[in-house]
């Protein structure tokens, strides 16, 4: 890891986190109040905390900590239904007084490095900004889709949807876990969690009154069929009164279906609340049943929103994890410009659903590209041959065309979880 002088890597260790909050806090423009401060303390992975402190009495009091990161391990559903093992990068800030000195930088080439040493072949993100990871190799992996519509959009029928048993809770951590986890493990749509650690888990039914903004506290909806949990929904409301009428705002926050006849229960039922006339949701794929299902299109108010940034870090691994839908034999010449074993011309032989990546001494690729282009190709959620279109790849036609038909997925991806 390359760190200026003055400046060294450090764990951080509960005893810290106060410190981490209040760099994240500067990072992020934000001061949580003294129980919101409690909570968070509970969705930090301490044991992968990581952070930067000063060494040089010249610079700031020694010890003072000026940026911070942490992640979740969790095994990453892919095309073809396995998973790849993957490191959720999350809290990173670097405090607001330390800017453009190359922390950031750092931290990055350790988040790396420690990624790699575990054996996690791929990282993945929520970008706060979205231009600031690409130039660390995030690809846009799972474009998504957002939906702002009013009160009940009408849906077409989907056969034994209305049968479905459909459940309205308090959200609850000790509660929900379990069907939170049961959903996902029935979920095959890659980018999905396949298994949810306690921390993140935690962090999914965190509820500080402070960040209700006077709505109502969490709630979740579930609905099962006849294998059990099938889809749920935390979710909460605010009212609004003018003119003594109702005007009410409800936010869909996590979500996952795994049929469509779920998926048309949860969102019939959870959209049409009383006293609602505003309904928004996030983490839609635009191959998702939902998008189909809504009559009008246009009410529905779909845009396009960044999901989950993809950065693969050990190239074999996570080849070797994900099947293929069609054969290929192509190599690409890969930038890479943090992890140098994966900067080079690689050998990807693709046959019977399966591939082996070979990094070779030399010879002319067939295609160049980025290892940003690359990671947002992995999961099939954008084509080689989308690249291409863009100017962001660079070869021959044959090759991007191999290489699309082989990486393409049933499903389009996206993470239901954020972190």
């Amino acid at each position: 890891m390359t760190l200026r002088s003055g400046y060294t890597p450090v764990d951080i260790t509960p005893s810290r986190s106060d410190e981490m909050l209040d760099v994240d806090g500067w990072a992020f423009s934000g001061t949580p109040q003294a129980a919101t401060v409690e909570e968070l303390k509970g969705v930090i992975d301490w044991d992968r905390a990581r952070g930067i402190e000063v060494t040089d009495p010249a610079i700031a009091p020694l010890g003072t900590l000026v940026a911070c990161h942490s992640s979740h391990p969790y095994d990453m559903r892919v095309p073809g239904g396995g998973t790849v093992k993957t490191s959720g990068l999350t809290w990173v800030g670097v405090h607001s007084g330390y800017r453009r000195r190359g922390l950031l930088t750092a931290m990055m080439d350790d988040h790396f490095s420690r990624a790699l040493a575990r054996g996690e072949a791929v990282s993945t993100l929520f970008a706060a900004e979205t231009a600031i990871y690409q130039r660390f190799g995030y690809g846009l992996g799972a474009p998504t889709l957002a939906l702002g519509s009013g009160r009940a959009p009408g849906l077409r029928k989907v056969a034994g949807s209305d049968d479905l048993r459909m459940d309205f809770e308090n959200a609850d951590l000790a509660t929900h876990a379990s069907i939170v986890r049961a959903v996902l493990a029935r979920s095959q749509r890659p980018g999905t969690h396949a298994n949810v650690t306690d921390t993140l888990m935690r962090d999914i039914f965190i509820d500080p009154e402070q960040w209700r903004e006077g709505g109502e506290r969490l709630r979740i909806a579930i609905v099962f069929d006849a294998e059990g949990p099938a889809a749920f929904a935390t979710f909460s409301r605010k009212l609004t009164w003018e003119n003594s009428e109702p005007g009410g705002d409800l936010s869909i926050w996590t979500w996952a279906t795994v049929t469509a006849a779920s998926e048309r229960r949860l969102f019939s039922a959870v959209s049409d609340l009383d006293l609602i006339s505003k309904v928004k949701a996030r983490n839609i794929a635009p191959d998702a049943p939902i998008v189909l299902l809504v009559e009008d299109i246009r009410g529905a108010h779909f845009a396009l929103r960044d999901n989950l940034w993809v950065r693969v870090l050990d190239i074999p691994k996570a080849l070797a994890a994900r099947t293929y839908a069609a054969d290929a034999d192509v190599s690409v010449a890969i930038t890479d410009k943090q992890l140098e074993a994966n900067n080079g011309v690689w050998r990807l032989s693709i046959s019977g659903g399966a591939a082996t990546a070979v990094k070779e001494a030399g010879g002319t690729a067939d295609l160049t590209m980025s290892m940003q282009d690359f990671s947002a190709a992995y999961l099939g959620g954008v084509k080689f041959s989308t690249l291409a279109n863009a100017g962001l790849i660079t070869g021959a036609p044959n090759a991007v065309a191999a290489l699309s038909a082989a990486f393409a997925g049933d499903m389009l991806p996206a993470s239901a979880l954020n972190f």
